[in-house]
C-alpha cells in the first residue's frame, strides 16, 4: 500500500483540533466545578479553626518568649494548656523544689503577659490549674488523695502569685485550682495542667466568621 493511500484514513486537522479544544474546555469546566466545591467546604472549616489557631499561636509565642524555642524537659504546650510533670515542681514530701521556683516565675510571666494583652485577655474565661488523683472505693482514701492533690495545685497557684504579685493583685479572679478524680491507671495522674479556658467571645468570633456562609 502506498504512503499516499494511507493519508486517506487520516481525519482532517480542523475537526481534530476542534474536538481537542472542546475536550479541554470540558475538562477545565470539570476542574473548576470541583475546585469551587472544595473551596466551599474549606472556607467554613478554616473560618471555624482560625480564631482558635490564632489564640493558640499567641499562647505558644508568649511561652517561647519566656522559655525559648527549645523544648523543656517535663513541660509541654498543648494548644491552650501547659502540662507539667509533678516531679519537676514538687519533692517527695510535697514541698516546692527550689529550682522549680524559676519555672513558676516564668510561667507567671507567661500568664501575666497574656492577661495584660488587650487582644488575648477578652478570649480568656479562666485559667484552670488542674491535677488528677486516683479515685478509690473507700471514702477515706478518696478524701486523703483529694486533699493532697488540692494542696498541690493550691501551692502552684500561690507560687504564681508570689512570683508575680501583679498577677495575683489584678487577675486573681481568673485562676481556679481544682483536684479531679480519675481512674488509678490514668497516665495523667503524674501531671499538672494549667489550662486556659476560652471565653464566649472566642465562640462569637467563630459564629461571626461563619455568618457570611449562611446566605
Amino acid at each position: 500500500m502506498s504512503g499516499r493511500s494511507l493519508w486517506k484514513y487520516v481525519p482532517p486537522a480542523g475537526p481534530v483540533l476542534s474536538l481537542a479544544l472542546i475536550g479541554l474546555l470540558l475538562l477545565s469546566a470539570l476542574l473548576y466545578y470541583r475546585a469551587i466545591k472544595i473551596q466551599r467546604f474549606l472556607e467554613p472549616a478554616l473560618a471555624i479553626s482560625q480564631p482558635r489557631n490564632e489564640f493558640a499561636e499567641s499562647i505558644n509565642l508568649t511561652f517561647q518568649k519566656e522559655f525559648g524555642a527549645e523544648s523543656i524537659m517535663g513541660i509541654k504546650v498543648k494548644t491552650s494548656s501547659l502540662v507539667i510533670k509533678k516531679s519537676l515542681l514538687f519533692s517527695e514530701n510535697g514541698t516546692v523544689k527550689a529550682p522549680a521556683r524559676t519555672v513558676l516565675k516564668k510561667l507567671a510571666r507567661v500568664f501575666l503577659s497574656l492577661l495584660e494583652d488587650e487582644h488575648t485577655r477578652p478570649n480568656i474565661s479562666l485559667v484552670l490549674i488542674n491535677a488528677r488523683f486516683p479515685s478509690e472505693w473507700t471514702r477515706s482514701s478518696n478524701a486523703a488523695e483529694r486533699m493532697k492533690v488540692q494542696r498541690m495545685v493550691g501551692l502552684v497557684q500561690d507560687s504564681l502569685f508570689n512570683a508575680e504579685p501583679e498577677l495575683g493583685r489584678r487577675y486573681r479572679a481568673y485562676f481556679v485550682a481544682a483536684a479531679q478524680p480519675t481512674y488509678s491507671n490514668d497516665g495523667n495522674i503524674e501531671l499538672i495542667e494549667l489550662r486556659i479556658v476560652p471565653s464566649e467571645l472566642l465562640h462569637i468570633e467563630v459564629l461571626q466568621k461563619l455568618m457570611k456562609y449562611a446566605y
